[in-house]
Parts: C-alpha cells; sequence; structure tokens
C-alpha cells in the first residue's frame, strides 16, 4: 500500500473515530438526561407513597387518641368537668408521649381551652375564629386543618379535631391532635433525588396542611390545583410550581380515607444536576481523546513516511510478543492466587469447624469404627475432668471418662458395634461425671465416605439434667395450679351454702323463745357455720382467690398490737420475744389476712412446743435476689417478717410437704393442713412469698416476705360502731341464681324493715326493674349463668343511673380497674354487714 493511501486511511480512521466517540457520548447524554428525570419521578413517586402512609397512620393516630379523649371527657362529666383537673391533664400528658400526636387539646362549646397536655392549667383562650371550630359549628364531627400557627406553643401546627355533642345533638366541646410538620423538613433533608425537594400535604380544597420549609409567612396559603379524580387518585407532573413559578416535578397521591393530598416535588434543574455534571465530564473526557487522536495520528503520519512496511511488521511481532507474555504472567498469577485461596479457605474451614466443636454444649467426639478415640470437644472432656491425650488413642469404653460398671460399658460397647455395622444408635445412660450424676442423651452415628464405606464414627451426648429438673418443677407447678382452682371453685360453692346457714341461723336465733338449751344448741350451730366460714378463707387464701385490701403497714405496730393476742393463743407456757428495729419503711399487705397468718404461725409453734419454749417475732428489711429470698421471688424491696420457734422442728421431707393442701402432722381433729398453705397463698398473692426453714430438734423458722410499700402507713381507722345502723325502709331487690342464698338475704332484709323482691337471672331482673321503677337498690350475685353480676351492673349503670348497685360475690381475681366504681359486699355476709351497706349507699 502506498504512503498516500496510508496517510488517508489513517485520517479516516481518525475522523471516524472523532465521529462515533462523539456520536455515542451524545447518545449517552440524551439517555443520561432522560435516565435523570425517570430517576427524579421514581424518588418523588416513593416520597408521596412515604407521605401517604405516613399521613394515613397520623390522622389514624389522631382519631384514635381524639376519641378515646372524648370518652374520657364524657365520662368524668364534660369538658367542663375536667377543668383544672391535673389527674386529667397527667393523663393527657402520658397518652401524648404514647401516641403521634404533639399536643392534645379539649376546648368547651365556647372554643376556650379547658385542658391541654402540654399546659397546666389550661390558658384562657378564644378559638372561636379558627376555621376547625367553625366547621364543628356547621355540624362537622371530624375535621382536618389547614396549618396554623399556634397561639399556645407559638409552633407551625397542622390539626385534627373531633367534636363532642351531647345526646340531642349539640356541641359541647371538642378535641384537638396538632402535630409539628418535623418529618416533612426531615425526610426532605434526608432526600438523595436533589436539592430543593419539597413535601406538601394539602386538603381537597388546595389548603397547605404542612410542608417542607414552612414559614409563619406562608401559613395560610393556598394552591389552586384541582382534586385528583377516583380515577386519577396519584400520577406525576412536571409543570410550574404554584408557590414560586420554578418548574417541577411534582408526585401526588390522595388518601383513600381522608380528604387530604400529598405531595413530593423536586425542581426539575436539580433533577438535571447528575447530567450536567456528566455533560462536563463528556466534554473534558471528547476533548481529551480528540486531542490525543490528533497527536497520535500526526505521529502515526510521521511513522508512516518511515519505512512503513518494515515497523508496521516489527509493531505486530512486538504485540503478539507482549500479548503472549502477558497471558503467561496472567495464567501464573491467577494459578498461584488460586493456590493461595485454596490454602486460606482450607484452614479457615478447618478453625471454624475446631471452633464449632469445642463451642457447643453438647459432648462431641470422633471414633474410629472400631471405638477408639480420635477426637473429644472440650464440653465432653469438662464432664469426665480428663485431658485430650487421656482420651484419644483409647477405646471410648476403656477411657477413664466416667464411673461406669460392666452394664454401662457393655450397652456402650454394642452401640459401637451396631453403629460400625450401619445403624445409628440412641439411648438415655445416667452416669456420674467428674463432679455431679447427670443423665444424658447419648447417640452415636456412621458417617459414610464417597463409596459408602463408614469411616468414622459420631458420639454425642446432650446432658438432660436441667432439662427433666425442669419438667418436674412444670409438673409440680401444674398440679398446684390444678388443686388451687379446684380448691377455689369448692370454697365458692361453699360460701353460697354458708350464706344461707348463716343468714337463717342468724334470723331463727332473734325469734326462738328464751330458752338457755336452745339458745346453746344454735350458738353450737352458729360457731360451726363460722368454722366453716374461716375455712373457706383458708382455702381461698390458699387458691389465691381471696379478696384483699393492700395498704401501707406499720409491720412492727401490727405486731405490737397483737402481742396480748398472741400471749393467749399460746399459752403461759410459751415465752413471746419480739426484735422490731424502729424506723422501718411500711409493708404493703392487708392487714387483718397478715394478722391472721401470724395467729397461725404463733399456734402452729405453739402445738411443736407441747412441753413450753420461746417464740420469736424479728423484723427487717430484706432484698431479692439473696440468699435465703423465696424462690421465684421478684427482684425489688421488701420487708421480713419472721417467726421462729424452739420446738421439734422437721425433717427434710416433712419440710417439702409442709406448705402441701392438707398435710398436716398433728393428730386427727387438731389441724386442717391449711395453715402454712394460707400463709404462702397470702404472702404470694401480695407480690411475697414464704420461705420456712427447720432442724428436728432445733425449731422452724418461718420467714414472711412482702413487698415495701411506696408510702407511710396510714393511721388506723376507729373500728365501726356495733349498733345498727338506723335508715328509713327501702326497696331492695336481691339477684341470685342460688334460691337458699337469694331467700337468705331477703329475709335477712325484711328483718331489717326494708323491702324484698328476688330475681333468679340477671334478665328477670332488669324484666322486673322495668315494670317496677320504685326499686332503691339491687343486690346482685357475681358468678350467675347467662349474664353475670358485673355484666348486669354495668348495664343498669348505664340505663339507670340514678339507682344504688351493689355486687355481692367471693371472687378476688375480679379485675380492679373495672368494679373500682362498684360496692361490694364479700360472701358469706351476715345481716349487720347488710344493714351497713344499705346505709352507706343510701347515705350516698
Amino acid at each position: 500500500m502506498s504512503l498516500r493511501r496510508v496517510n488517508v486511511a489513517i485520517l479516516a480512521i481518525a475522523g471516524v473515530f472523532l465521529a462515533s466517540l462523539v456520536g455515542i457520548r451524545m447518545a449517552f447524554l440524551e439517555q443520561e438526561r432522560v435516565a435523570a428525570l425517570e430517576r427524579a419521578e421514581i424518588g418523588t413517586r416513593e416520597l408521596a407513597r412515604l407521605l401517604e402512609q405516613y399521613a394515613r397512620r397520623s390522622f389514624e393516630t389522631a382519631d384514635l387518641v381524639s376519641n378515646r379523649v372524648a370518652d374520657r371527657v364524657a365520662s368524668l362529666g364534660g369538658p367542663a368537668a375536667v377543668v383544672g383537673d391535673e389527674g386529667f391533664h397527667d393523663w393527657l400528658r402520658d397518652l401524648s408521649a404514647r401516641s403521634a400526636g404533639d399536643y392534645i387539646m379539649v376546648v368547651d362549646e365556647g372554643a376556650r381551652p379547658v385542658a391541654l397536655n402540654s399546659l397546666f392549667p389550661a390558658p384562657d383562650l378564644d378559638f372561636r375564629d379558627r376555621r376547625w371550630f367553625q366547621a364543628h359549628l356547621a355540624g362537622n364531627d371530624r375535621h382536618v386543618g389547614e396549618a396554623i400557627y399556634s397561639r399556645v406553643t407559638r409552633e407551625i401546627l397542622f390539626t385534627y379535631s373531633v367534636a363532642m355533642r351531647d345526646a340531642d345533638g349539640r356541641l359541647t366541646g371538642a378535641v384537638q391532635i396538632a402535630q409539628r410538620p418535623g418529618f416533612f423538613q426531615q425526610q426532605a433533608e434526608a432526600s438523595e433525588i436533589g436539592q430543593g425537594t419539597v413535601l406538601a400535604m394539602l386538603d381537597i380544597e388546595g389548603r397547605i396542611l404542612a410542608r417542607t420549609g414552612m414559614t409563619r409567612e406562608t401559613v395560610g396559603r393556598a394552591i389552586a390545583v384541582a382534586p385528583p379524580s377516583a380515577t386519577n387518585a396519584a400520577g406525576t407532573l412536571r409543570i410550574p410550581s404554584a408557590l414560586d413559578g420554578d418548574a417541577r416535578i411534582i408526585s401526588y397521591r390522595r388518601l383513600a380515607d381522608w380528604p387530604v393530598i400529598v405531595a413530593a416535588s423536586v425542581p426539575v434543574d436539580s433533577a438535571l444536576a447528575p447530567f450536567r455534571a456528566a455533560l462536563v465530564w463528556s466534554g473534558s473526557i471528547v476533548g481529551a481523546v480528540a486531542v490525543a487522536i490528533i497527536l497520535l495520528t500526526a505521529i502515526a503520519l510521521r511513522l508512516a513516511r518511515r519505512e512503513e512496511q518494515g515497523r508496521e511488521a516489527l509493531a505486530r511481532a512486538n504485540a503478539a510478543l507482549r500479548d503472549a507474555a502477558t497471558e503467561l504472567e496472567q495464567r501464573v498469577a491467577e494459578r498461584t492466587r488460586a493456590l493461595a485461596t485454596a490454602r486460606d479457605q482450607l484452614a479457615e474451614s478447618e478453625h471454624r469447624f475446631r471452633a464449632i466443636f469445642n463451642s457447643t454444649f453438647q459432648f462431641i467426639g470422633l471414633l474410629a469404627p472400631d471405638g477408639t478415640v480420635l477426637e473429644a470437644n472440650d464440653a465432653a472432656l469438662a464432664f469426665g475432668g480428663v485431658t485430650r491425650e487421656e482420651v484419644v488413642g483409647r477405646r471410648l469404653w476403656e477411657a477413664r471418662w466416667f464411673e461406669m460398671g460392666e452394664a454401662v460399658q457393655d450397652r456402650l460397647r454394642a452401640a459401637i458395634a451396631a453403629a460400625a455395622a450401619g445403624t445409628p444408635q440412641r439411648y438415655e445412660e445416667v452416669v456420674r461425671g467428674a463432679d455431679r450424676l447427670a443423665a444424658i442423651d447419648f447417640s452415636i452415628r456412621p458417617l459414610r465416605d464417597t463409596e459408602g464405606r463408614i469411616t468414622l464414627l459420631v458420639p454425642e451426648g446432650h446432658d438432660l439434667t436441667e432439662l427433666k429438673a425442669a419438667e418436674a418443677r412444670l409438673r409440680e407447678a401444674q398440679k398446684m395450679e390444678t388443686l388451687g382452682q379446684l380448691t377455689g371453685g369448692v370454697a365458692h360453692d361453699f360460701n353460697n351454702l354458708l350464706m344461707a346457714v348463716l343468714g337463717n341461723l342468724a334470723l331463727l336465733k332473734k325469734r326462738l323463745p328464751e330458752d338457755p338449751r336452745l339458745a346453746r344448741l344454735l350458738d353450737g350451730a352458729l360457731q360451726g357455720a363460722e368454722r366453716g366460714a374461716a375455712l373457706t378463707q383458708r382455702l381461698l387464701a390458699f387458691a389465691r382467690r381471696q379478696e384483699l385490701r393492700p395498704a401501707a403497714v406499720d409491720l412492727a405496730a401490727l405486731v405490737l398490737g397483737m402481742r396480748g393476742l398472741l400471749e393467749r393463743s399460746t399459752g403461759p407456757g410459751v415465752r413471746i420475744g419480739v426484735e422490731l428495729p424502729p424506723g422501718l419503711p411500711a409493708a404493703l399487705v392487708d392487714a387483718n389476712q397478715l394478722e391472721l397468718a401470724l395467729l397461725n404461725l404463733a399456734v402452729n409453734a405453739r402445738d411443736a412446743m407441747p412441753g413450753g419454749g420461746t417464740l420469736a417475732v424479728t423484723l427487717a428489711e430484706a432484698q431479692a435476689p439473696s440468699p435465703g429470698a423465696p424462690p421465684g421471688l421478684a427482684p425489688g424491696a421488701y420487708l421480713r417478717l419472721g417467726v421462729r420457734d424452739s420446738g421439734t422442728g422437721m425433717d427434710a421431707a416433712t419440710l417439702a410437704r409442709a406448705v402441701e393442701p392438707f398435710f398436716t402432722t398433728k393428730g386427727a381433729g387438731r389441724g386442717s393442713g391449711l395453715g402454712l398453705s394460707m400463709v404462702q397463698g397470702l404472702a404470694q398473692q401480695s407480690g411475697g412469698g414464704l420461705a420456712l426453714a427447720s432442724t428436728p430438734g432445733q425449731g422452724t423458722l418461718a420467714e414472711i416476705w412482702l413487698p415495701r410499700a411506696g408510702q407511710a402507713a396510714a393511721a388506723p381507722r376507729p373500728a365501726p360502731p356495733d349498733a345498727l345502723p338506723a335508715v328509713e325502709a327501702r326497696r331492695v331487690l336481691v339477684v341470685d341464681d342460688d334460691p337458699l342464698v337469694a331467700a337468705g338475704t331477703a329475709l335477712m332484709l325484711e328483718d331489717l324493715g326494708h323491702g324484698a323482691l328476688i330475681a333468679r337471672s340477671a334478665q328477670e331482673a332488669i324484666e322486673l326493674l322495668a315494670r317496677d321503677p320504685a326499686i332503691d337498690l339491687v343486690l346482685t350475685d357475681y358468678a350467675m349463668p347467662g349474664m353475670n353480676g358485673l355484666d348486669l351492673a354495668g348495664l343498669l349503670r348505664r340505663d339507670h343511673p340514678g339507682l344504688k348497685v351493689a355486687l355481692a360475690t367471693g371472687h378476688a381475681e375480679l379485675p380492679a380497674t373495672e368494679t373500682d366504681w362498684l360496692p361490694r359486699i364479700n360472701k358469706p355476709y351476715g345481716q349487720r354487714d347488710l344493714a351497713r351497706l344499705v346505709a352507706r349507699l343510701t347515705a350516698a
């Protein structure tokens, strides 16, 4: 080829290359511009979707919170009832901390605030000019409010409010939930789609609810946009901004259940920033390449003029040699790297296997098919108290691993032989390791190579000791829970029987003639029934179903006040000593039940000292967990009330069963076996526990652990007067499905001078009240078929707000938060209890 043709070819190639490069870059830049705009659209759509989720959660939460506040205000008597109520203010503040609303405000019918979560007392302001209040006056029950500048907090907020109305539909006030628009600023700043990102939330009329970069001067502005239709609830537009006129990419979405539109936008200029950077970069690259091509072309033209053919041949030979050398070097380097990588992976795999092998809590080893130990992990060696050198290389049944007799060795040898033959083995074995006896779930599995030959055996042992102990504790807990449920049910039914017996005996005693013999017989029957009632209370205490009235109690004062009773109960042969340090905090417990528990412990101590002895009552502060604390006690501060005797004590077997119900070491007729069960039930139901320690011949120590009260003990209340209160006759409806209890209660009421009616069910009581509105008081049982007494009381409270209702029950597990408004009388109750109940309710 001639030199001229070579030069023309070089110039043509350079020109084509430059033209191709420029064309490719132009096409790439156009794609980059389109891609930048598409990324911006996708980003705005994702932000709009995020805003939709945020707005929906915000308004759903605001609706839930505002309805809850409205219900609370209604239950307290309306907006006027919460004015100056600091407890209601604290409730609003806690509710705001647990919900999405930053501020909660309640206004009355005059648009004046009565309660806020952020201020107490509420400021004297007038919100009648606010659009949200005008909307409620116009009849709207809910209103999504535009952005406002708060007169209370001096912040920009967007609001949601709910109207409160009375039964006639008259507006009595409103609940407003106000939130800061900080979410819009944070999300816009965190956005990656470009500078100038704006997030906004509008109502369907274009009023701004919240927006990125919103200031006090922009509050109240509106954007003239048509709301999305039902078929166009979301979309993306490229239009000038209604606020600043800049071309923007705007994605909007309308909330399905709310009159709200959310929008995310970014300036087109910001969206094209990556395109402009690519344009500058492409220009620089194309220019540099063009300069290089021009230079290379000039050099090529010059070289072409010098012995063109020879230089081209030499160039081709050199290029071929370089390519061959480069390829060879690359192959050697790749092979070297592959070998190094394989070696590192093998070392890492071995290290990982060793770490897993030694870190597991299971006992794992490796055996040859003949049972020779090849490897054992740290857990297995530690259990046997041996080193790896002492067992590796020996047959498993011959190694000094754990104590095993011939039978254990034979089973192990047979299991290894069966596994070596291809059959996995698994069985449970009880063995003694270095320091303890353990139940082991033992297994041996064979491992095969690629040709199916058994090359290794894997013995594994899993320590089941703790699991079996936990299962035993669970079975014991389930047994006691079942017994407690049965006992509680029996005690409840027994209470109803005692109600009928005690009530009728009391009425019979008032009507019998003055006959000493009849009086003795009747007193004996009453004492027997009262002993049955005491036994029922013990059963309920054991079953944790007695009703407790815990309060802050000064235990030292309680013990000193009982000292005389304890001395009379234990007799002259027992010397009672007390150790009550001054200044101890109060305990949280039912004082009456604790007195009964302390008396039970004293009587048990007396029976354990038939020849007399010493009874010591001690009191001290304690912490849990700590040595000597009852098992299962929650961490915290406690008071420890101890009763120690110098009696016969108990052996380990007796001590283990001491708190079982109906277990007693006393002779027939001397004990029910429920004393310690009742004490333990009281302690656990009070949030504490009972700890027992005893040694034969050295006495017994019983410690009642009670939680420390958060306040000082209150002064003792005076005993109620013994005389029956005098009240005017009332009409009382007795609701009880037990005919004996209902009839007995009615007779006691009539004996007090009241009129009594009987209903055998809640439905019968409702029908009777509909026919006879002159009833003054309803006394209902709790446990009834169909509607229970608590539900009946709630229904009567709603339909007959002026009617007095009381609940008769022996159930302590009724939820206090649901029954704190309802007066209660505990079964079995007597005529004196009924008289006081009627007097208290009619006086209220």
